[in-house]
């Protein structure tokens, strides 16, 4: 068995002990070693104090140049001493064994009165932290006024329940939305496949229409778990590219220009440029979300400008179109996941209400923000803000 492995059964032992006792353990282990230290230096000193009683001196001084010294040795003059002194030591050592002993044990003891009563209202909250469950994340625990480490632990807690709370609820309308939204192409396909079923000898016209709305669904269905897919999976994208932002811009314009022709949207960007540390495939991702918003919501021959600027350490992306405007009480809405101004053309547009809270979300990683900088029946201008 290595030394390693001797270790092993008393580092387990130790960690399974609570803190109370752990801290019980390392007191009376600081305070065994000291009085046993104290033990022997007193001990020490003192037996060595009466072995030199054995052979003294006494020195006699009447003012001559010349002092007389006598040697004495006590025993001649007292033949028992070596005795008294040699049974004064041993009940000195039992005495200061006893005394040591009696110390370590009331240290100890007192130590564990201490803690336990110390420790107390870490117990208490330890218990109602138990007492929580996913139901009631909104109860927060009463803070203690004794403004000590229990107290702040108790107030981070608190905060914490409140993110988990708020996340929680973030999460549970998300996963509603999400499943709304994929049940509804669902129910298409299945009410068009029941209908479908009941025919008995259905056209090729009407098998056409049958395989059109199938595909239809099913791309939507597709497009829709794989912008999930993206959303779930940010997190684990590296943020350390350099980019110019011009340069991403102008590859999203370039990407983006079949479809802007279509709709006669025209397309431009300022020279202006900012150099920006993040992942250059989830910016692109925002810049391409924005732009492809500001294209499908725009009026025909309208427009579609980019405009970059730094202020005051941040770089601003505006887009800014001619499109239909939004409403102020929808223009915070409009970046949580699946909010729809007019779901029905939406869909039409194949939007499922997850492209700008995709953009809120790069935005948040890259410690950024996107907002409506303003809006009316002319058009929209949104900001996507980033740290330079």
């Amino acid at each position: 068995m290595t030394h390693t492995q001797k270790k092993a059964p008393l580092r387990s032992f130790f960690a399974k002990m609570t803190l109370q006792w752990r801290l019980t353990a390392l007191t009376t282990l600081l305070v065994t070693v000291a009085c046993i230290f104290m033990y022997f230096f007193i001990s020490h000193s003192a037996v060595s104090g009466m072995d030199d009683l054995h052979d003294y001196a006494i020195h006699i001084d009447q003012n001559d140049s010349s002092p007389i010294t006598f040697q004495v040795d006590p025993s001649m003059l007292f033949p028992q001493i070596n005795d008294q002194l040699a049974q004064t030591k041993q009940l000195f050592m039992i005495k200061s064994l006893a005394v040591t002993i009696v110390v370590i044990l009331i240290s100890s003891l007192s130590t564990w009165f201490l803690t336990r009563k110390s420790l107390a209202p870490l117990r208490s909250l330890s218990k109602k932290i138990s007492d929580i469950q996913a139901q009631n994340l909104s109860v927060s625990i009463d803070v203690p006024e004794s403004h000590d480490e229990i107290s702040k632990l108790t107030e981070a807690f608190n905060q914490m329940l409140v993110r988990l709370n708020n996340a929680f609820d973030v999460q549970k309308q998300f996963s509603a939305n999400a499943a709304h939204e994929l049940r509804t192409p669902l129910a298409v396909m299945q009410t068009n496949l029941e209908v479908f079923s009941k025919k008995k000898e259905p056209s090729v016209s009407e098998y056409q229409t049958l395989f059109s709305t199938i595909l239809e669904q099913t791309n939507r269905l597709s497009h829709l778990a794989s912008i999930l897919l993206d959303m779930t999976g940010m997190q684990r994208v590296k943020r350390s590219d350099t980019i110019s932002l011009a340069a991403l811009a102008d590859e999203v314009l370039c990407d983006l220009a079949p479809i802007a022709d279509q709709k006669q949207i025209k397309l431009s960007q300022s020279e202006t440029d900012c150099i920006v540390t993040g992942s250059y495939l989830l910016l692109y991702r925002a810049v391409f979300n924005l732009v492809e918003n500001a294209i499908k919501y725009n009026h025909p021959d309208g427009s579609v400008h980019i405009n970059i600027t730094d202020e005051n350490g941040f770089a601003l992306i505006s887009i800014k179109d001619t499109g239909i405007g939004i409403a102020p009480e929808n223009q915070e809405k409009i970046f949580t996941p699946f909010f729809c101004v007019d779901k029905s053309r939406s869909r039409t547009m194949g939007g499922a209400g997850l492209g700008l809270a995709l953009v809120a979300e790069i935005a948040q990683l890259h410690n950024g923000t996107v907002y409506v900088s303003e809006s009316d029946s002319e058009g929209s201008t949104i900001i996507l803000k980033l740290p330079l």
